[in-house]
């Protein structure tokens, strides 16, 4: 379908319908409830290999269908794809551009489990896991400066006018509607 639509030379982004704010967070939604058994899976795991066998996968999961297919399983279901500005697919290291912000939030965490699996601390023993993140303070406000540039990322699709975030801009990579070409006005 995008393959018939880029077979010129010449791409015109201006006859495409930008995908916005709302039809990408339900995607996102998709996504999580996806991501969400193999998430809780890696949590309860009780080993080192087992959680990264777990969690690599998930990290993994959006670059390389961004950059693969065009899009994470949400997108694709709701008719959105991610292209670069020749209107092709990113490739698999633009798709890792791209969802490099989506990325860096997962890093301290999975540092932390790691550690905490190494630590043997208990899963459901709220003193030893809050003496942990004491201990490990700055892995916690790491996590939290990473989801807040994700989250401003995101929400710069809503204000920008070619409905890009920050992570669009990155990766000079654009989401649009499939088959859906912009209104005449």
């Amino acid at each position: 379908m995008l393959e018939n639509e880029t077979s010129t030379n010449e791409f015109d982004l201006s006859s495409m319908r930008l995908a916005g704010f709302g039809i990408r967070l339900a995607a996102y939604l998709i996504d999580f409830l996806i991501l969400l058994i193999p998430t809780v899976g890696a949590y309860f795991m009780s080993s080192v290999g087992g959680y990264l066998l777990l969690a690599i996968p998930m990290i993994a999961y959006k670059p390389l269908l961004d950059g693969m297919l065009g899009g994470t399983a949400g997108k694709l279901a709701l008719g959105i794809r991610v292209i670069n500005v020749s209107g092709q697919h990113l490739g698999i290291a633009g798709g890792f551009v791209r969802s490099g912000l989506f990325i860096l939030p997962s890093i301290p965490g999975i540092v932390t489990q790691i550690k905490m699996i190494e630590q043997g601390i208990p899963k459901m023993d709220p003193e030893a896991i809050s003496a942990f993140q004491e201990a490990n303070a700055m892995l916690n406000i790491a996590s939290y400066v990473f989801i807040a540039i994700m989250i401003i990322s995101c929400i710069v699709v809503a204000f920008h006018k070619q409905k890009r975030g920050l992570h669009d801009l990155i990766a000079d990579s654009y989401v649009i509607y499939l088959d859906k070409p912009l209104p005449k006005q």
